[in-house]
């Protein structure tokens, strides 16, 4: 090996772990492990152990070089499967079971801002993603609603729930049952109201968001 294709390898491993330093920094990594890993080159590197709560954060895309070099230093729970054709876009679960029977968009003359999904009361109601309750109570013309900050920044909003089983600041985790369908405030009959909220707060199709993550209401 010449000096120059030498050298040349070298400051590639070098970016390699510099890159590689400033990703696990944000997801709670210590540089000092990190540095040491991404220095020691072996034909099979070693795992870094981590927490089972330590994920990558929701919407981050590595470059594919860095990718496939965190993935031969961190271990398979870093990385939340995201929704094939979707890079960083990460898996949710439908909300409720049932028959859709109004979308998002104009009705009677002024704009649905989610989709309703009926089922008779009691039904399970879930978490969409991983996330942090905001709000567990009554709510005008919800009768009762549940929000969550969900993984990606946007908030979800569950409304007409019959009961709830959640409060304000507690983690929950996708397919966690939630709250029940119910009837409560100004419903045509039992359903759920489900909205997804921006992270500025400008209420958005929940449909398409959820076609996103590959599911279908």
């Amino acid at each position: 090996m010449n000096a120059h294709h030498s050298t040349q390898t070298r400051t590639r491993k070098a970016v390699r772990a510099g890159a590689l330093v400033a990703f696990v920094g944000a997801i709670g990594l210590t540089v000092g492990n990190a540095a040491q890993a991404a220095a020691q080159p072996a034909p099979q590197p070693a795992k870094i152990a981590l927490p089972e709560s330590v994920k990558m954060p929701a919407g981050l895309v590595l470059p594919p070089e860095l990718d496939k070099f965190a993935r031969d230093i961190l271990p398979p729970s870093v990385f939340t499967p995201a929704v094939p054709g979707h890079p960083g876009i990460r898996k949710a679960v439908k909300p409720v079971s049932g028959t859709v029977t109004s979308g998002y968009g104009p009705r009677w003359g002024t704009n649905h801002n989610g989709v309703d999904i009926a089922n008779k009361v009691g039904t399970p109601i879930y978490a969409v993603t991983d996330g942090v309750v905001l709000e567990s109570g009554p709510a005008s013309g919800f009768g009762q609603w549940v929000r969550v900050k969900q993984d990606d920044g946007t908030t979800g909003v569950f409304g007409h729930v019959d009961q709830s089983f959640v409060r304000p600041g507690q983690h929950v985790t996708a397919g966690q049952k939630i709250a029940t369908v119910g009837n409560r405030g100004q419903s045509t009959g039992p359903h759920l109201h489900y909205e997804v909220w921006d992270a500025n707060g400008k209420k958005i199709n929940p449909q398409v968001w959820l076609n996103q993550r590959g599911v279908h209401p």
